[in-house]
């Protein structure tokens, strides 16, 4: 990237990698998005301005993304990616921190994080709720079983909450079942993650970097609900951004300690094929 940066947040869309926001290496916080090509594997700035902010969250629908969350920030700005021009939508009355994201037929899912409405970041928080694109509401939902800063994807209607932060890295999976409207089963993996990225494959959802176990790389088969550890060349690195495209891992930015100097501009790129994964 053109410079380090973590506490980031990421979409694909199409053959393009967008990373919005986060701190900076060079101090402050981020106002911009910048562009990977994956098929010219170049970096470009998009010359729209948003509001700087670290630890927010960001999904995609017909080619926009909505940037959302952070601490001390209700705003969701909007950002299409035809006219690179930035819009408001409707404000979070319930925002928070280093939460977690997913998108679903429409709807924006919300959960977790820390310093909810501008509280302290040491309080955690278990609220949960969705941005309904069409109509530019948000709504609330069943709280979370357990407040924390958190991660999560949806696959196969059911939204699976893996690890997070309250003071301690979480082991706990958390699932939502989304036809159901209820928090149902809950699983507790050998290995505790913070500060993770998360990205989705067919039924696997990868696991990579993490605030303690800077090496983390693993996967959660939500077909036996089982968690699968790996072993990677990746560089060490937390609060980093993920995605997956055509069998490929992609995990960008992040850092390696508390100070924004650490934060990191490399890209990486691991093929997670079958063949791969079963490799010894």
């Amino acid at each position: 990237m053109s410079m380090g940066r973590g506490a980031i947040s990421s979409v694909i869309v199409d053959d393009n990698i967008y990373v919005s926001n986060g701190y900076k290496s060079t101090d402050g916080f981020a106002n911009f998005t910048e562009k990977y090509s994956i098929k010219d594997n170049r970096w470009s700035i998009i010359n729209s301005k948003l509001l700087p902010r670290k630890f927010a969250n960001s999904e995609t629908y017909n080619n926009k993304i909505y940037i959302f969350n952070g601490w001390g920030n209700s705003h969701l700005e909007i950002l299409d990616l035809e006219t690179n021009k930035i819009t408001k939508g409707a404000v979070n009355r319930a925002y928070t921190g280093n939460a977690g994201s997913a998108i679903h037929n429409g709807k924006i899912y919300t959960f977790g994080g820390s310093g909810l409405n501008n509280a302290a970041t040491t309080v955690f928080s278990d609220r949960f709720q969705y941005y309904d694109i069409a109509s530019d509401t948000w709504h609330p939902l069943p709280n979370m079983p357990n407040a924390r800063e958190a991660r999560g994807k949806i696959v196969n209607d059911k939204l699976y909450v893996i690890g997070g932060f309250n003071g301690t890295s979480s082991r706990l999976v958390n699932v939502y079942d989304l036809t159901k409207n209820e928090w149902t089963e809950q699983y507790t993996m050998p290995a505790a993650i913070s500060g993770h990225s998360l990205a989705v494959s067919g039924t696997k959802i990868f696991i990579a970097g993490g605030y303690n176990n800077q090496n983390f790389l693993a996967y959660f088969d939500t077909e036996t609900n089982k968690l699968h550890q790996l072993s990677s060349n990746m560089i060490p690195r937390r609060h980093a951004a993920a995605e997956i495209y055509n069998n490929k891992l992609y995990i960008m930015g992040g850092s390696t300690a508390s100070s924004t100097k650490s934060a990191i501009k490399s890209l990486q790129v691991a093929d997670i094929s079958e063949e791969a994964l079963s490799a010894k």
